[in-house]
């Protein structure tokens, strides 16, 4: 797939071992951004702005999958495939990646993966952007902590996510609050898709604007590249942070001046 301009794109390990990253450990991308919130804050009258993606950057979501596909297993739905059942029952939710496809490099079965494949796939669906499946997610050790400081230093926490508001909005404020991550106190904002069939690039591009207004982006953090790319096309002079955990197959460019963030765990403010 190429862009207007006949640019290569590249997808996933290819995509992150082509780009040139900061040379800095996690403690060393997250003080720094610290670092740049106090400077703003100083020194200009603009509010600092850390933009923050949820799935997969604030928060581990295989778990909500892992239950998903355990639910699956017991449900008659499985009752064609007892060897794909069987290898999923042995699965941790580490062991997945970020597609139900991804999970038959597991599988070594004769049975039909396509098969596999819709089953799973149709009772996946409307359990993963739920409300009621939310509770399963984690927020990944450290996170909260370091958004807390950034927050404390005066920082405002804009959360922009694909998740949307009819189908996943009580839950992701419920998830904040019960995560200690700062919200509803003030200089916090939670971006949701107003529909669920809003594409999630277009949401953050268009989501963009609005933030441009409130102050000045001193970081953003995605883990997914092409997200991450507009962000840092919308917002060049800041601190575009990918975290590294797990991202689709979405192709993105290459570009240079970006950091790289695997944990938060090594955060003590």
């Amino acid at each position: 797939m190429l862009t207007q301009n006949d640019e290569k794109l590249f997808v996933r390990q290819d995509w992150i071992g082509r780009m040139s990253f900061h040379a800095m450990s996690d403690r060393e991308v997250m003080t720094e951004a610290v670092r740049r919130v106090t400077q703003a804050r100083a020194k200009s009258q603009r509010n600092p702005i850390v933009i923050l993606d949820l799935d997969s950057t604030l928060y581990e979501v295989r778990t909500r999958t892992h239950k998903i596909l355990r639910e699956w297993c017991d449900s008659k739905n499985s009752g064609a495939f007892p060897r794909a059942r069987d290898r999923i029952l042995q699965l941790e939710f580490e062991h997945l990646n970020y597609s139900i496809r991804d999970l038959f490099s597991f599988l070594d079965t004769s049975e039909n993966h396509d098969a596999i494949f819709e089953s799973i796939k149709n009772f996946w669906q409307p359990r993963f952007f739920t409300n009621d499946y939310l509770e399963a997610d984690f927020a990944y050790p450290g996170a909260a902590r370091w958004v807390q400081s950034l927050h404390e230093l005066g920082a405002e926490i804009v959360y922009l996510t694909g998740r949307d508001e009819p189908g996943m909005g009580t839950g992701t404020r419920a998830n904040l609050v019960r995560d200690g991550f700062p919200w509803d106190t003030g200089r916090t904002h939670l971006l949701l898709k107003k529909t669920f069939d809003e594409p999630d690039l277009d949401h953050k591009k268009n989501a963009a604007a609005w933030i441009q207004e409130r102050g000045e982006v001193i970081a953003s953090l995605e883990n997914e590249p092409p997200n991450l790319i507009a962000l840092a096309e919308a917002f060049p002079s800041a601190m575009n942070v990918f975290v590294e955990t797990i991202c689709s197959t979405h192709p993105a460019p290459i570009r240079s001046g970006f950091y790289r963030l695997k944990n938060f765990e090594n955060w003590r403010s």
